[in-house]
C-alpha cells in the first residue's frame, strides 16, 4: 500500500522526538478524531482540541500550522494503521480465501476499523465537498484502489492493468458510496439499518467483480 506522505498533505511544523511529545500528538490527534465525530471539520477548532486535551493552545502550534495539518496527520494515522490491519489479513491467507470470503473479510474490515476511528471515517465518506477535506481523503481512497487492484492482479492475472484498474475503481466508489449512506442510516434509523446497507455493499461489490472479470472471460476463484 502506499506511503501515509502525500503530495497534498499539510506537512506538521515539526514531528515529535521524545516520548512526551509524542503522547501529546497523539492525544491532539484522540481528541481531533472525537470531534471530527462529532461536529465534522466545520465543527473542529484548534482551540476546542486544546481544551479537551487540556493543553496549552501553543502546544499545539508547535506541531501543526493549523486544523487542516491535523486533519492531515489524522488521516496519515488512519491510513497506517488500515495497512497494518490489511497486512495482518494477508498474513492470514487472505489471497487464498474464495472470493465471497475475500469480500466478506475486507469490507468487514473496513467497517470495524472506520467504525473505531468514526471521525476520520466520517469526513473521508461525507464531507468532501470541504476541499481541504477531499486533499486529506484522497490517500485513504488510494489505498482501497490499490488493494483491490492487488487482489485482482493475484486472482485474474489474465485482466490487462487498465481494466484491473478501472473494477477497482469502480468497485470501491460504489461500496464507499453505500457506507456512507450507512452512516447516515445508523445516525438516523439505528445500527440495524447500518448493517443491511453494508451487508447489501458486500453482495453489490462481489457481482460486480464477478461480472466483470467473466465478461473478460476470466475466472476468479
Amino acid at each position: 500500500m502506499s506511503e501515509t506522505h502525500d503530495a497534498e498533505a499539510i506537512p506538521m511544523r515539526r514531528a515529535p522526538q521524545r516520548a512526551r511529545g509524542q503522547q501529546r500528538v497523539s492525544a491532539i490527534l484522540d481528541v481531533a478524531e472525537d470531534l471530527l465525530a462529532e461536529a465534522g471539520y466545520e465543527g473542529m477548532s484548534t482551540n476546542e482540541i486544546a481544551a479537551r486535551a487540556g493543553i496549552p493552545i501553543g502546544s499545539i502550534y508547535q506541531y501543526f500550522p493549523n486544523k487542516e495539518a491535523i486533519l492531515h496527520a489524522a488521516a496519515a494515522r488512519f491510513r497506517q494503521g488500515f495497512a497494518e490491519l490489511y497486512d495482518t489479513l494477508l498474513v492470514d491467507g487472505l489471497v487464498a480465501r474464495p472470493l465471497p470470503e475475500l469480500v466478506d473479510k475486507l469490507i468487514g474490515a473496513i467497517v470495524e476499523y472506520g467504525g473505531q476511528h468514526f471521525g476520520v471515517t466520517r469526513v473521508i465518506l461525507q464531507g468532501q465537498a470541504n476541499p481541504h477535506v477531499a486533499a486529506a481523503a484522497v490517500g485513504v481512497q488510494r489505498d482501497l484502489l490499490e488493494l483491490v487492484e492487488a487482489q485482482l492482479e493475484a486472482r485474474a492475472s489474465h485482466l490487462p492493468a487498465a481494466r484491473r484498474s478501472l473494477v477497482a475503481s469502480v468497485g470501491i466508489t460504489a461500496v464507499l458510496a453505500l457506507l456512507s449512506h450507512a452512516i447516515t442510516l445508523k445516525q438516523s434509523a439505528g445500527h440495524e439499518e447500518m448493517l443491511r446497507i453494508v451487508q447489501e455493499a458486500k453482495r453489490l461489490l462481489l457481482a460486480y467483480l464477478r461480472a466483470a472479470v467473466t465478461s473478460d472471460e476470466v475466472a476468479l476463484s
